[in-house]
């Protein structure tokens, strides 16, 4: 399709080409600015209302309030234990679950992605099922098997599963990424005297650090914002998670709407730090491990 042009007087007589594409970038943009409008709105009026007194809350809605407080912040954290208690198992959850994937699947990617045998095609297909199976499939007989062994309201019952119901999404990804790494650079090291042990961790594993930092930002995100799994596991109140102490504070205040908005940019702080300090290798390590299938 050719793209068609306006010829405009130019200076000293000549003609300057406008392109009429002036009017398709211009509508772009402002669909761009109306997204991010959407996508900020949400943290601003969060923002806003956590920063609100109580007297002001339903006062000059979207508005800067004229006197900004903190106490709200100081209430939650200091008033309520399930704050504190939820960030602490959230913590305990996140960290640990996060590191086990990223060496289990690390390792295991790297197998199923330079032996291309039936058996290991076969395996890695029985690994990234788990992507097509909807999780209310098995929620039931998860929480009957880790009652069973006593892993319910657990940090250890959470991890497993919570690691295990993860792994798929991130085979699929560190397998596709490793495809791009060169075999030359593992045949060189095998040359050299590297055992296979030696090739993965000193060659192999540091040249994935862009999809490494990719599924340690995603898994963290996806593991500290579960709900459907920790309301299923973790019944006990000493053993919630920020998640669920989240929905118990709002239901039990839901006319401190200060304090609730305060609770919620607690909890989401940490997490969008963390996303926003990583964004850079994460698209990295997507667009590396698309290239090749």
């Amino acid at each position: 399709m050719k793209t068609q042009t306006m010829a405009v007087p130019g200076p000293a007589g000549q003609l300057r080409i406008k392109p009429r594409r002036t009017l398709g970038k211009g509508l772009r943009i402002v669909l761009t600015l109306a997204v991010m409008l959407i996508v900020v709105l949400p943290f601003y009026v969060a923002i806003v209302y956590s920063f609100r007194s109580p007297g002001t809350v339903t006062a000059n809605r979207l508005a800067w309030p004229d006197q900004p407080t903190l106490q709200n912040y100081i209430d939650v954290i200091f008033q309520n234990k399930g704050f504190l208690t939820g960030y602490k198992n959230s913590i305990i959850n996140t960290v640990p679950t996060v590191i086990l994937l990223m060496f289990i699947t690390s390792m295991s990617a790297w197998v199923l992605a330079r032996f291309q045998t039936k058996f290991y095609v076969f395996l890695y297909s029985v690994l990234t099922i788990g992507l097509l199976v909807p999780f209310q499939c098995f929620q039931l007989p998860l929480y009957l098997n880790w009652y069973n062994l006593g892993l319910v309201s657990t940090n250890v019952g959470f991890i497993i599963a919570r690691a295990g119901l993860q792994i798929s999404i991130s085979l699929v990804a560190v397998t596709g990424f490793i495809k791009t790494v060169p075999r030359e650079l593992e045949e060189a090291a095998s040359i050299d005297g590297c055992n296979r042990f030696q090739i993965f961790w000193k060659v192999v594993f540091p040249l994935m650090t862009p999809i490494n930092i990719t599924q340690v930002v995603l898994n963290t995100l996806f593991i500290w914002n579960d709900y459907t799994t920790s309301i299923i596991l973790l019944r006990d109140k000493a053993s919630h998670t920020l998640t669920l102490a989240q929905i118990i504070y709002f239901n039990e205040n839901t006319a401190m709407l200060n304090q609730a908005f305060a609770f919620f940019v607690l909890s989401m702080l940490p997490i969008l730090i963390l996303y926003l300090g990583l964004q850079k290798y994460i698209v990295s390590g997507i667009t590396a491990g698309a290239v090749k299938g």
